[in-house]
């Protein structure tokens, strides 16, 4: 998934619990809920052509290596991070601060595994960890990428997704 869904759905989950420790966990556990869903990500550029699925569903995913220098990835990288930014600037804007640390420990809480395993910086590194190394299974586990052939697919069950998250801060809010 898109860091803007992962930022989102956690965000919803932290406000709509109003309790940051609830807020963080089930935001983390959101992330794998997430990316078991059909989706478009950076990754699915680098999918061979046959894929049939997520490993929970007995699918084989098949990964080209690749190592995020391509421009197009780090475009998008930031261009969604901007959208994430964005949108939950506008969510917060004029709320107390204990709004914005509830949104926040949340969206944290969606966005780290990705921030853990797929990270250019360290993902190397932290893999080849005992504990990165099993997280890494998990997570891949979970992984249900779509190929970028199939961008539109992906793209609107994360519209979807965003939505309903806005809708749930919205009226957690009011």
């Amino acid at each position: 998934m898109l860091f803007t869904t992962h930022t989102i759905t956690g965000a919803a989950i932290g406000v709509a619990a109003g309790n940051p420790f609830w807020g963080f966990t089930f935001g983390f556990l959101s992330h794998f809920v997430l990316d078991a869903i059909p989706h478009f990500d950076q990754g699915s550029f680098y999918l061979e052509r046959k894929i049939n699925g997520p490993a929970w569903l007995g699918a084989e995913l098949n990964e080209k290596s690749k190592k995020f220098k391509v421009k197009r990835d780090w475009a998008m990288l930031f261009i969604d991070m901007a959208i994430a930014v964005i949108i939950s600037a506008g969510m917060v804007a004029y709320q107390p601060l204990y709004i914005w640390l509830i949104y926040g420990i949340g969206a944290t809480g969606g966005l780290l595994p990705d921030i853990f395993d797929v990270s250019p910086f360290w993902k190397e590194k932290f893999r080849a960890a005992k504990i990165g190394k099993t997280f890494h299974a998990v997570h891949s586990f979970f992984h249900w990428p779509l190929s970028s052939r199939y961008w539109y697919i992906g793209i609107t069950t994360q519209i979807l997704i965003i939505a309903a998250g806005i809708y749930t801060i919205l009226k957690s809010l009011n």
